[in-house]
């Protein structure tokens, strides 16, 4: 582990690590998947409670705890994502998965407990906060839906939040070692289907009828000329096909094709390009084969992106906890993360928090069933959110 400089914040977090661990420990052993987080977020509410912070419950099993300091100011929120994946753990922990298929493959527990952290450090310093600080505890980042819901749940309002900082603990990056960068730095995420509707007809004969297979074929290289030739390859996107099924019968020409697929964009105006670009290829595609075709395209989530104002802030609260040093620059991440949805309503700023370690196993990449996080990361994710939170509202 890189040497971390040490400050009051981050020494009140390691004080406290004991207890963070002990949360984080008990949700990797319960996990929840998304929108089922019903005992995840019962115990949250609890600690907040017990902790004096005022609990509102957002669907299901959404929260939001609100700490009014002592003194008017500006208004914070802190984000940690709550659910789980259907994954069966694989890693031996003491304290592994107790709900068969579902494991904590992505560090979700790891947020909820330093948010917790957080919350139990500013609650004792309530009597010196400028301002508010709005703790969003999230359902369903991992269908990129629970930041969407929140939002439209009014978290951000009653009081107005001026400015949103999460983080994510990452398996790529050495523990002790922290990512923010500004501007976007995780891509968007887009869901597609599309049905080419041909008409089958005996294998023996296929010019008795319209081949939907070899259409689909078609449709997947041509698509990935979008990719090469269409779109500026200055600005990276990807087009990716996940799944294409189709036929019934050894003997049978294919009637019916069926794909669907997720791409990425970190530039918006490329991102609402690229289905009305795949639509043109489609259409031309089938036509050529003559077939016909169904596409439906969602917008699942936009990139996320650190404000170009307020990161430097943030960027200079946490290189009080870990050093100039550690705070590093790192490639753009293709992968995505919902909290894009507060970043589209207010300035945030989102971080990686490095969690790697390969001497003891914490090396596997997220979504494994080996995925482990080396838990010195812990005081500084909660001291992070503190520092960061204390800084911003002073300012």
């Amino acid at each position: 582990m890189t040497q971390i400089v040490e400050n009051s914040v981050l020494a009140e977090a390691k004080n406290i690590q004991d207890w963070v661990e002990k949360y984080r420990m008990d949700f990797h052993r319960h996990p929840e998947l998304s929108h089922e987080e019903f005992r995840t977020s019962k115990v949250v509410a609890e600690v907040l409670e017990k902790l004096g912070i005022e609990v509102h419950h957002v669907g299901p099993t959404g929260l939001v705890g609100i700490l009014k300091g002592k003194f008017d100011g500006k208004v914070i929120a802190l984000r940690a994502d709550m659910d789980a994946l259907p994954i069966h753990e694989q890693t031996g922990l003491p304290f592994t998965s107790e709900n068969p298929g579902k494991m904590h493959a992505c560090g979700h527990d790891n947020h909820i407990s330093m948010l917790l952290g957080a919350a139990r450090l500013l609650s004792e310093k309530k009597e010196q906060l400028h301002g508010t600080v709005k703790f969003l505890f999230q359902p369903a980042e991992e269908v990129a839906e629970g930041a969407k819901e929140m939002v439209n749940a009014g978290v951000l309002e009653n009081p107005h939040v001026d400015y949103a900082f999460g983080m994510h603990i990452w398996s790529d990056v050495p523990v002790g070692q922290v990512v923010m960068p500004t501007g976007a730095f995780m891509a968007s995420a887009d869901l597609w289907k599309l049905k080419i509707k041909g008409q089958s007809s005996h294998g023996s004969a296929p010019w008795q009828g319209h081949d939907a297979l070899v259409c689909a074929a078609a449709v997947v290289q041509n698509l990935q000329t979008i990719v090469s030739r269409v779109h500026d390859v200055r600005t990276p996107i990807v087009i990716n096909i996940g799944t294409l099924k189709a036929g019934e019968r050894f003997n049978v020409t294919p009637g019916i094709a069926e794909m669907d697929g997720m791409n990425r964009a970190f530039d918006a105006n490329a991102r609402k390009q690229i289905p009305k670009w795949m639509e043109k290829v489609i259409k031309n595609t089938c036509a050529s084969y003559d077939c016909d075709y169904e596409f439906d395209y969602n917008f699942l989530c936009a990139a996320t992106t650190n404000d170009e104002k307020l990161t430097p802030l943030a960027q200079k609260a946490v290189r009080k906890i870990v050093g100039d040093k550690n705070l590093v620059n790192w490639e753009k991440i293709m992968g995505s993360e919902d909290f894009s949805a507060y970043s589209e309503k207010v300035p945030t700023t989102f971080m990686l928090l490095g969690c790697r370690n390969e001497e003891n196993g914490c090396c596997f990449s997220q979504h494994s069933e080996h995925y482990n996080a080396d838990q010195r990361a812990l005081p500084i994710g909660v001291s992070a959110f503190v520092q960061t939170t204390l800084d911003f509202l002073s300012e």
